[in-house]
């Protein structure tokens, strides 16, 4: 799995991010896969802001919130959900999510994605 990771890493950090993610739920004292994660997660981080989404982009919510409970979110994306408001960016609404910036941010691009939240 690390080996895998490590062949990712350049070309699909997010790949490589979910491959270490398994890894150290097998093996969580596995130090290579730790240090890879961090590499991971700060060349996904980069990669997300340089070519999908601004940090002070705006999320706002596209379904009704009565909506939201037809939707199959998890705790942790309906968390960070519950941070939209419209006025707060992407960097902010990370600060103050208790989850990894990476894994906020997959959360996000996730509920885009899926048509429950846009950004302006």
């Amino acid at each position: 799995m690390i080996w895998s990771a490590q062949r990712k890493l350049d070309g699909d950090p997010e790949a490589a991010l979910l491959v270490l993610q398994k890894a150290l739920q097998q093996q969580p004292n596995n130090s290579e896969a730790q240090r890879l994660l961090v590499e991971a997660e700060e060349k996904f981080v980069k990669h997300v802001y340089d070519k999908e989404l601004s940090p002070k982009a705006v999320p706002t919510l596209l379904v009704a919130p009565s909506d939201l409970t037809l939707q199959e979110i998890d705790p942790q994306a309906g968390f960070v959900l519950s941070r939209i408001n419209g006025s707060w960016d992407i960097q902010s609404i990370l600060s103050i999510c208790p989850f990894r910036e990476a894994d906020c941010l997959r959360m996000i691009r996730d509920l885009l994605k899926r048509g429950v939240i846009g950004v302006s």
